[in-house]
């Protein structure tokens, strides 16, 4: 999956063949763009420096704030969202370039999903247009997400870096007690999380509570960053440099210590007086307007108009298919008695596909990871006609983040180049992230997933700053799967039975996910149903299950975004395939899903239907 906090895609404005955008004269909609580009990055300084924009594109400097957290500012999110909707719908779209066509219908979906999200009045919004119903939780709350920023966005090159570092510091405690007093607010409404997740998220703060102030991951980040300036100084500046890392670092220290600690302090002890209150019902259903929210949710998560009823029958049919298919593949190691679930549980639990829960382990998976990134880059051009530029980088999950995070996630490279993209992998327990599964996970994470899909988009210089803001889950999340697929069937499991079965087995969750993320949201199913039936039929380990269950519980929706993008993806290469015969280029039908940026499945389609006709006429002058 993208990264639980920010998900930066990219829309192209002018795919036809009518020149580069800044030639052409400058329009009402354009201005548009500008403004709202503009007005999103003013509002939101993390995610100006998650973009890598420069200080123009925000109004001015960026780098010592971070995002008001407040209920005041949650609520001008919503109505500027509100607003951005209704100025759209307000432009004469016939006065629309056919050049920005494309980016019209892209703005028209995600504005009027941020709108309908915006509907709600509890939990958390985005401005690009997601909704979670609870504040305080176990997967993204700012005293989770806020150390990998720091350490992941915050560059520091100068002393005025580290000042900034440091006002954005003492901006921390801010958000979390901005967030804690959300919450508290929502309780009051009847809006709190299932106990488990209070106890889980409860669990996580007090974790942090545990570790003194210097081995913070927030003082930590700043020290190494120091570190590397001091080693690249000239060795008679060094003394005066250290000097004054030194300083910076009691002061952080210090900041973290007497403000940002207390603020976990204080949102643990407000999950420890509201837990009484909670009880283990985990649907969104019994939360005020419930039912809206969940369809909300959905239409958002999957840009389709689906049902709950229809998503959870594509889930169950699919999940019948891919048993089936694992039936057969675990028959050919052996595996024959049992139903299919329990087979793999009984080879998940085999120590031959493990790694060993050491530091050697360890270095091992992430050694195996890189080799097959490699492997897979070596031959993309068979596959691809453009690569990205930007580098991938393998890293593990920063250890505090561990409990809460999924067995792997992917982080964009900055626009401006400076970051890379950043394949997280959590290795908190390496029986859950064993050889059966892992490269099944690296195809979609790192590459041909994730890693192509964004730094391809980011790549197009010339469309518009408002569409590399925004992100649609099904499209992201769907090329994700449908690069798992193309690795079994460009032949990356040749001669890899076992790795065969993780794929299927991969393939299997994501239909599972269907059926419950429907399952919990819209029929009533408690969380120990939904695990029972992971553990049934994908045979994972307990602790994974658990893990996802609870994901789907406070994200409703957005495990659904997986396999319904997959099945569109899918669906139109092959319809492609059927029209063009000898016509057609894998390439080239890559190339034209990729390098228009993240869309709509609709709008996909829309691509896919104009890209036939003229590779036809591609086909025929060759």
């Amino acid at each position: 999956m993208k990264p639980i906090h920010w998900a930066l895609g990219l829309t192209m404005s002018a795919i036809a063949a009518c020149g580069p955008r800044q030639a052409q004269p400058l329009t009402a909609f354009d201005g548009r763009l500008t403004d709202w580009a503009q007005q999103l990055l003013i509002d939101s300084p993390e995610l100006a420096s998650q973009a890598g924009v420069s200080p123009e594109d925000t109004g001015g400097p960026y780098n010592d704030r971070l995002d008001d957290r407040s209920l005041m500012a949650v609520e001008a999110r919503r109505g500027a969202a509100l607003r951005r909707y209704a100025e759209l719908r307000g432009l004469d779209e016939a006065s629309i370039r056919d050049a920005d066509r494309v980016t019209y219908a892209t703005l028209s979906a995600q504005f009027a999903n941020a709108a309908a999200g915006a509907a709600f009045d509890y939990g958390n919004f985005s401005a690009l247009g997601g909704i979670q119903p609870y504040v305080l939780n176990q997967l993204d709350s700012a005293f989770l997400t806020l150390p990998s920023f720091f350490d992941e966005r915050h560059d520091v090159q100068t002393p005025a870096d580290a000042e900034a570092f440091l006002r954005r510091l003492r901006a921390a405690a801010d958000a979390i007690d901005q967030e804690t007093e959300r919450a508290r607010l929502d309780a009051q409404s009847g809006v709190r999380p299932p106990l488990f997740v209070m106890d889980t998220t409860l669990s996580m703060l007090q974790g942090v509570l545990q570790q003194p102030a210097v081995a913070q991951p927030y003082v930590v980040s700043l020290r190494r960053k120091l570190d590397a300036l001091l080693a690249a100084a000239p060795e008679t500046a060094r003394p005066e440099l250290e000097r004054r890392n030194l300083a910076f670092i009691a002061r952080a220290e210090a900041i973290v210590r007497d403000h940002v600690l207390p603020a976990h302090a204080r949102a643990a002890a407000f999950l420890r007086a509201d837990r009484v209150n909670a009880t283990d019902a985990p649907s969104v259903s019994r939360l005020p307007r419930g039912a809206e929210f969940y369809a909300a949710a959905l239409k958002i998560e999957t840009t389709t108009n689906l049902t709950p009823d229809e998503i959870h029958a594509i889930g169950l049919r699919r999940v019948a298919a891919l048993t089936s298919q694992l039936d057969i593949a675990l028959r050919r190691i052996g595996l024959t008695q049992g139903p299919v679930g329990a087979r793999l549980t009984q080879m998940t639990a085999d120590p031959r596909y493990a790694y060993p829960d050491s530091d050697e382990g360890r270095a091992q998976l992430i050694a195996d990871v890189q080799a097959r990134v490699n492997r897979v880059m070596e031959r993309a051009p068979q596959w691809f006609g453009r690569l990205p530029r930007a580098p991938l980088e393998v890293r593990r999950v920063p250890v505090f983040a561990e409990a809460g995070s999924p067995g792997a996630y992917y982080s964009p490279p900055s626009l401006d180049g400076a970051q890379p993209g950043i394949y997280y992998i959590n290795l908190r327990n390496l029986g859950e992230m064993t050889r059966i599964d892992l490269p099944t996970q690296d195809f979609h994470e790192a590459v041909p997933g994730h890693h192509f899909q964004i730094a391809l988009a980011q790549e197009i210089t010339d469309a518009p700053l408002l569409t590399r803001l925004i992100s649609f889950n099904a499209y992201s999340e769907g090329w994700g799967l449908y690069a798992e697929e193309l690795g079994d069937e460009l032949g990356f499991y040749d001669g890899d039975a076992v790795g065969r079965i993780g794929y299927l087995r991969w393939q299997l969750w994501r239909a599972a996910r269907l059926v419950v993320d429907t399952g919990l949201h819209a029929k009533d199913w408690s969380r120990q149903q939904a695990i029972d039936y992971l553990i049934g039929v994908t045979g994972d380990a307990p602790g994974v299950i658990v893990t996802e269950v609870d994901r789907y519980i406070v994200w409703p929706g957005q495990a659904c975004g997986y396999e319904l993008g997959r099945r569109e993806i899918s669906r139109l290469r092959e319809m492609a395939r059927n029209e063009l015969g000898p016509d057609f280029d894998l390439r080239a039908f890559h190339d034209t899903v990729l390098l228009s940026g993240e869309v709509p499945l609709s709008v996909l389609e829309g691509l896919v239907r104009d890209w036939i006709p003229e590779q036809r006429r591609a086909g025929q002058r060759d």
